[in-house]
């Protein structure tokens, strides 16, 4: 599995130029924690990424003016992200390197594909941890029947032979 299959491909993105007020309502709009920040001089190009934590604790926990702020401003412009084809330990490794909790991901080319966070490679382990499980318990179900002497069965005679090899 490819992490372009986890990412959540409805980017929200806002220009650079934008207040933190607008920023914060495209946040709740959207019901997103992440905005890509674009250049309000090449419409589209990504150059940061602004969470509501940095809302939280880069602006407010500080005491930092809200009012005739840009977004620019407050935007982590060290894009952190991964191609499209990574795979989910892949992902999981480059969150762990960069320590942040979304990476962008990039399609070859250069595009962006979409944004993949903690939630989204935590809701995947998840269910393979999932069809895991299921996979013991339908070992268990088997063993059961086996071992259950009430339980129906087809006997398998003694002498079955190979087809070819019949006596």
């Amino acid at each position: 599995m490819d992490i372009s299959s986890l990412c959540q491909r409805d980017i929200v993105s806002v220009g650079a130029n934008a207040s933190i007020r607008e920023a914060a309502e495209a946040m709740r709009r959207h019901h997103v924690g992440a905005l890509v920040v674009t250049d309000p001089e090449v419409p589209g190009r990504a150059i940061g990424v602004v969470t509501d934590r940095n809302l939280v604790v880069d602006l407010l926990a500080q005491g930092l003016p809200v009012e005739g702020q840009a977004i620019g401003t407050l935007c982590s412009t060290n894009l952190i992200g991964v191609p499209s084809t990574a795979t989910l330990p892949e992902a999981v490794q480059e969150m762990r390197r960069a320590g942040v909790r979304r990476l962008l991901v990039v399609r070859p080319g250069g595009s962006l594909a979409g944004l993949v966070s903690a939630d989204d490679l935590f809701g995947a382990i998840a269910g393979e941890l999932e069809d895991l499980a299921d996979a013991l318990r339908s070992g268990i179900a088997q063993e059961s029947l086996r071992t259950t002497p009430d339980t129906p069965r087809f006997d398998i005679p003694r002498n079955i032979y190979l087809p070819g090899h019949e006596p």
